[in-house]
């Protein structure tokens, strides 16, 4: 985005029409050792969603790493599970019930590295409306013969809410979902087209930003608390074949940056809109697992949403967060095993747990061996 442009986004009301590069790129070639030796992988970008390896790629940790990304995409039409089954990318990032799809359908991926958490201050999701608004966290009901606004259906923009408004008594039947790109809900707010609208980061942090236009209601904490909405790495499991140890480094770099993130919430906030095309000074980021590590809670609790609220495959409940995920190739694992729950693992680490990759039945790599 030029400067200009950015300076007319400022002073604009919000015009997040801007940021809309949607525009699918072709996604070919593949994914390999690069002429210096390095391991490339593939990774399905948007440039207005937030993501731990753009934001590795501002702090330098790709730099001397021996694994590096290659941008492409977005392809909006195609699920990231189908891409990877493919061979079109090689590692991607997106919500857990559309990985329980995939596994379903039988495409052959794996998720290798955890992401974002719910905190009440850094929350998956906000709900907006329009300033003075009578829908509130305490008048629901007010939602009912109105349009919400959502980036995706059977998503968590459309999950969480249905679910959250289903618990508090609102008709579903009674309310209207628009599926709208992120970044014209707001606009459709303005114009009163839209009553209430689901924002992620770093949207979230541009809307609390002009409280004269917009207020929130609530947010994803409010449904789901601390478990969050995980939306772990998932690579395909001919690449994790050909590469492990590149993705072991993935993993582990993807691990560095999240802790470097939670620790410097406003630094990471301002790569992000950095990133992202949107005021840096506006912006806000997620809340991120420590350490890469994924667990079986924040992942289980897919199932029960999908169930209560989306429509199931056939099959699905025949899966487990074991049947998809793993921590073998994550460097401060001490074992594949998933985590019960993000409760057991507070402690930032800043040293290797392991020396190699994990066996697991996930992925078959030739000549592994377990690690003592």
């Amino acid at each position: 985005m030029t400067s200009s442009r950015m300076r007319h986004f400022r002073k604009s009301s919000i015009a997040l029409g801007l940021a809309a590069l949607v525009t699918p790129v072709l996604l070919s070639g593949c994914s390999g050792k690069a002429d210096d030796g390095v391991v490339t992988f593939r990774f399905a970008n948007s440039p207005t969603a937030l993501s731990l390896v753009r934001i590795a790629d501002e702090l330098g940790y790709w730099k001397n790493a021996a694994v590096r990304p290659e941008y492409v995409g977005p392809a909006t039409a195609v699920p990231a599970v189908q891409l990877l089954d493919q061979g079109a990318i090689d590692i991607a990032t997106g919500m857990f019930n559309n990985d329980i799809d995939g596994k379903v359908k039988g495409f052959k991926f794996t998720a290798i590295a955890s992401s974002m958490l719910d905190l009440p201050n850094e929350p998956h999701m906000a709900y907006f409306t329009k300033a003075g608004s009578d829908i509130t966290k305490d008048n629901l009901k007010a939602i009912e013969g109105k349009t919400i606004g959502l980036s995706d259906f059977n998503s968590c923009t459309d999950l969480v809410i249905k679910r959250y408004l289903k618990k508090n008594g609102v008709d579903l039947n009674r309310v209207k979902f628009l599926q709208l790109k992120p970044e014209l809900i707001a606009p459709a707010i303005e114009r009163g087209e839209v009553d209430l609208g689901v924002f992620h980061p770093p949207l979230v942090g541009v809307l609390l930003s002009q409280p004269d236009k917009f207020a929130q209601a609530f947010t994803s904490y409010d449904e789901w608390g601390p478990l969050g909405g995980q939306a772990p790495f998932v690579a395909s499991n001919a690449w994790l074949q050909k590469h492990p140890k590149a993705a072991r480094e993935f993993v582990g770099i993807i691990a560095k940056t999240a802790n470097w993130a939670n620790a410097h919430p406003r630094e990471s906030a301002e790569i992000a809109g950095k990133t992202t095309g949107y005021p840096v000074e506006q912006t806000t980021n997620w809340h991120y697992a420590p350490n890469a590590l994924l667990d079986k809670a924040s992942l289980r609790l897919w199932w029960d949403l999908v169930k209560d609220v989306g429509n199931p495959l056939p099959g699905s409940d025949d899966l487990k967060p074991e049947d998809i995920a793993t921590n073998a190739f994550n460097p401060f694992a001490t074992s594949p095993d998933l985590l019960e729950s993000q409760d057991h693992n507070t402690t930032i680490l800043d040293r290797e747990q392991n020396t190699g990759i994990f066996k697991t039945h996930l992925v078959d790599i030739a000549g592994l061996e377990d690690q003592k």
